[in-house]
């Protein structure tokens, strides 16, 4: 066997904890792919590439990593097409899609045993999504908006306020609710490119039930 259980464990947890740690940060963000979905993602390429090594125990073929290699990239393909929104003609999710593709590959190079390369890339993808995400609030000028919405009673309203905002591509934080008497008001604050946000409040006119808006 070209490795031990032992070696394969390792792996494994070092593809458990570097894809973690990118899922990590978009879940905070509030992204459809988050902790879960990078995790898997992550351990299922280091398995496939940690295979693809077991199976040059049994097959003298080198070009076999890279055969599983491929395939892994083109499937992780699908997944990421899945998480790319067009409406309107915008397109969301490329983010999301490029960060799946890019810990798939992660799983690869840890399956493979290069962790320090591992290591230095969760790096570099994580300076990516936090560092120049900020850069680019600032170069867009993303402004916060305070909302107070007085809504009658209404299913899940926070969940359909948190898929328009997936859907117009802003962000929510601070989103609470509390009764007051036979009405709601909900709080949130939105952060987002002034011409998503402007499309955002014309949005909720659809969602129904809300009888006033406020905008701090």
């Amino acid at each position: 066997m070209a490795m031990n259980l032992l070696e394969i464990a390792l792996k494994l947890m070092l593809a458990i904890g570097l894809g973690g740690l990118i899922g990590l940060e978009r879940e905070i963000s509030q992204k459809p792919a988050g902790l879960r979905t990078n995790i898997l993602i992550c351990v299922g390429s280091t398995m496939m590439m940690i295979l693809s090594q077991l199976t040059l125990s049994v097959s003298s073929s080198p070009t076999e990593s890279l055969r599983v290699a491929a395939a892994v990239i083109t499937g992780i393909g699908f997944i990421g097409a899945g998480t790319i929104i067009q409406s309107q003609g915008m397109v969301h999710g490329l983010t999301t899609a490029s960060t799946i593709w890019a810990v798939s590959g992660l799983g690869l190079v840890i399956g493979a045993g290069y962790h320090t390369v591992a290591l230095i890339y969760t790096l570099i993808v994580l300076i990516t999504l936090i560092t120049f995400r900020q850069l680019e609030s600032k170069l867009l000028k993303k402004s916060v908006l305070h909302f107070q919405l007085k809504i009658k009673e209404s299913r899940d309203i926070l969940g359909q306020l948190k898929k328009l905002a997936l859907h117009q591509g802003v962000k929510l934080t601070d989103l609470t609710l509390k009764k007051e008497g036979e009405f709601s008001l909900v709080t949130f604050a939105l952060s987002g490119p002034e011409e998503k946000e402007l499309q955002f409040q014309n949005s909720l006119n659809d969602l129904g039930d809300i009888l006033e808006i406020k905008v701090d």
